[in-house]
C-alpha cells in the first residue's frame, strides 16, 4: 500500500511542477494622477420668450406673463435682471443660484395704474455670472 501512495505522490508532484508558470509574463506599473474639479467658467443664458408682448390691456389692471430663464453655461450662475422704462424707476430681480441646464420661471408683472393710457416700450436686461 505504501508503494501505491508513494507512486501517487510522485505523480501529483510531477503534475504540480509541470504546470507552466506565467508570473514572468505579467508586468505591473503604478501611476498617479490629479484632477481639479471646478465650477465651470462659461456663463450662458437663454431667455424665452425673446419678446414680451402684453397686448392691449385696460388701464388700471395688473397683467402677468411668464419668462423662462435657462442656464446654458457650464457653471452655477447668479442671474440679475433689470427692467427699465424711460424715466420710471428701474426694477431689479435676482436669481441667486441657477445650475447648468436648469431653468426657472419668472413672473413679469405690469401694473398699468402707474401710467397714463398709451403705448409703452420697456427693456429687460439679463446678466449671468459664474458663482
Amino acid at each position: 500500500m505504501n508503494r501505491k501512495i508513494a507512486a501517487l505522490l510522485v505523480v501529483a508532484c510531477t503534475l504540480a511542477f509541470e504546470l507552466p508558470v506565467y508570473a514572468g509574463l505579467v508586468a505591473t506599473q503604478h501611476t498617479t494622477g490629479h484632477i481639479r474639479i471646478v465650477n465651470g467658467a462659461n456663463a450662458g443664458l437663454s431667455i424665452t420668450p425673446t419678446f414680451l408682448e402684453f397686448g392691449n390691456v385696460t388701464w388700471g389692471t395688473t397683467v402677468t406673463d411668464q419668462i423662462t430663464v435657462l442656464n446654458t453655461g457650464d457653471c452655477v450662475e447668479h442671474v440679475n435682471a433689470t427692467a427699465s422704462q424711460g424715466t420710471l424707476n428701474t426694477i431689479n430681480t435676482y436669481i441667486p443660484q441657477l445650475f447648468p441646464q436648469h431653468s426657472i420661471v419668472v413672473n413679469a408683472t405690469y401694473n398699468t395704474a402707474t401710467l397714463n393710457p398709451g403705448d409703452y416700450t420697456f427693456g429687460l436686461d439679463w446678466t449671468a455670472t459664474c458663482n
